[in-house]
């Protein structure tokens, strides 16, 4: 199994974490043979709009937005118009897809199987529904949105990645059309099992869903490490 740097934080601000995944690309695109790295965090509240999104698709006004201490970041990554924050599960993958034998759909895919493994440890059926990547449920009759994939595949070098809603304030997302979805709505694991959940064993268990699937080891390192790696 090829090695995966890990990285954890329980809180990471958004801007500065797209400075670490810029960094990341600039040393992955110049050393083709530079290591992986996989970053799992939660966010302070952010409205994404990647590059199909508009500002349209965010409902409520700036006003609103400022009392509730949303942010609003343009960022290069596929997808539309999303959401992250406070007990959202966030992760982040910077890989070489070449070296790991993945072609972006397959990619897609592997993290798509992270996610549906990981909510199987908690008895919720994850399923793809073809043409929108994420991962989605059955729940109340009714079919949601549990996790979103956004990531970015330039020169086979991945980043930005997916979004599990855990114990997220579904609330926010009543601002946005989510991904450029009106049809579904999305949900977190809280509302699913009716009680708030360890983010750190959501973390564990996302690890070992991703060792399993993308066949890497991970090895854990410090955000301190990191800087000090990238620099």
């Amino acid at each position: 199994m090829r090695n995966c740097f890990l990285v954890e934080y329980e809180r990471l601000e958004y801007t500065k974490s797209l400075e670490l995944q810029r960094q990341l690309r600039v040393r992955k695109e110049s050393n083709r043979d530079y290591d992986d790295f996989l970053l799992i965090l939660q966010h302070n509240p952010v409205f994404t709009i990647g590059r199909k999104g508009s500002k349209e698709d965010i409902l409520a006004p700036e006003n609103l937005l400022k009392e509730e201490g949303i942010d609003v970041v343009n960022v290069k990554r596929g997808g539309e118009v999303t959401y992250h924050g406070p007990g959202q599960l966030v992760g982040y993958l910077h890989l070489n897809l070449s070296r790991a034998n993945l072609s972006v759909d397959q990619f897609v895919w592997n993290m798509e199987e992270v996610l549906i493994q990981l909510l199987d440890n908690y008895g919720i059926k994850g399923w793809r529904l073809e043409g929108y990547p994420g991962v989605w449920i059955n729940h109340q009759a009714r079919k949601w949105k549990i996790a979103s994939i956004g990531a970015r595949a330039s020169k086979m070098i991945s980043s930005h990645g997916l979004a599990l809603n855990v114990n997220t304030d579904m609330d926010h997302f009543q601002m946005i059309v989510p991904c450029g979805i009106t049809e579904f709505s999305p949900i977190s694991m809280k509302q699913v099992l009716e009680k708030t959940l360890n983010i750190t064993e959501i973390y564990n268990k996302f690890e070992q869903s991703f060792e399993k699937i993308f066949k890497m080891k991970l090895e854990k390192i410090t955000s301190d490490k990191l800087e000090e790696m990238i620099k």
